[in-house]
């Protein structure tokens, strides 16, 4: 392979970084100074259609980690900047949809777009992608790629093929007189590197707040969907279990959410129907409580019984008359 042949999967490998949204290694961090931090909050999730912003989904399949808060304050769940998700193990996919959005709408923005017009498709087990190169003309290309974990726990894309008007990319950019540095221009932020043919991305600088870390150690294509492995893939279970079969779990240290304080937080959402995932929205969660009721337990804890977020009636809200 080339040195030519990363054109436009600059645009897969981003649009990969989101399913981990974002996520680095869980190694040691350097001391911390200024006031200390609340401790963390532990978090199971299953089965969990995660709506990280209007159109990209995370799909949760199973999740352990915590809500480490990232300042002196706890994790508030209305201040996605108050704390990261900090996962140990566990998987989740991210389908064509969602990779889309993330390619157009969060990594090739900015006031010079290298990549234009990108659509990506999942098909045979590779990532194909179709799109324009922004340069003097739009140059259509077409790309076929691989994924994989790398050994510090990030993700690689492996291009095997690159074409630009039916041509190989290498005789075309030296006709046309473009460089690789020209075309592989990305806004910095954007956790996307360049290493010999492949990309290498940071996946916790794609996606908006709250961020998720974690090692990633592996990356699989299964159907239209692309699958990541953190830690064994295991995701250790709270004690108490959990009822439901979808939820999302919190276990232990001060939550805050709305107006109140949970300390040894003890709180379980559930999915009222738990025929398909639980669909669940962060940045309208409110929404769904409003929608839901709730149980208090003999152990001060409290159960959350909530609809699916794309089963919210259009326009409902919090306060809105007849909720």
């Amino acid at each position: 392979m080339n040195g030519t042949s990363g054109i436009g999967l600059v645009a897969v490998a981003a649009a990969l970084a989101a399913t981990s949204g974002v996520m680095p290694g869980t190694e040691a961090r350097p001391a911390r100074h200024g006031p200390p931090r609340a401790a963390g909050v532990e978090v199971e999730m299953v089965n969990v259609d995660l709506h990280m912003t209007p159109h990209v989904t995370l799909r949760v399949r199973r999740l352990h980690g915590r809500f480490v808060p990232t300042g002196a304050g706890a994790p508030n769940l209305d201040d996605h900047g108050s704390y990261v998700v900090e996962v140990d193990g566990g998987e989740v996919a991210l389908g064509e949809a969602s990779l889309n959005a993330l390619l157009n709408e969060h990594v090739f923005v900015g006031h010079d777009p290298p990549v234009e017009d990108l659509k990506i498709t999942i098909q045979d087990g590779l990532l194909q992608q179709k799109g324009k190169l922004d340069k003097a003309i739009d140059i259509p290309f077409k790309t076929k790629g691989t994924v994989e974990a790398t050994a510090d726990g990030k993700i690689r894309v492996h291009a095997r093929s690159i074409k630009s008007l039916g041509l190989p990319v290498k005789g075309l950019m030296k006709v046309l007189g473009i460089e690789m540095d020209d075309m592989l221009k990305v806004e910095a932020g954007h956790g996307v590197t360049v290493d010999d043919n492949d990309f290498i991305i940071d996946p916790a600088e794609v996606l908006p707040p709250p961020k998720l870390r974690g090692k990633i150690t592996g990356v699989r294509i299964e159907g239209e969907e692309i699958v990541q492995t953190f830690g064994s893939g295991a995701a250790a279970r709270l004690w108490p279990r959990a009822v439901s079969q979808n939820h999302i779990y919190w276990r232990g240290g001060t939550l805050r959410f709305g107006k109140l304080t949970m300390s040894g937080t003890d709180l379980e959402l559930i999915d009222k129907d738990p025929r398909d995932p639980f669909d669940f929205s962060v940045a309208h969660y409110n929404d769904m409580l409003v929608a839901g009721y709730s149980k208090n337990l003999p152990r001060l804890g409290l159960r959350t019984y909530m609809p699916d977020y794309n089963d919210l009636k259009p326009g409902r809200s919090a306060g809105a008359p007849g909720t």
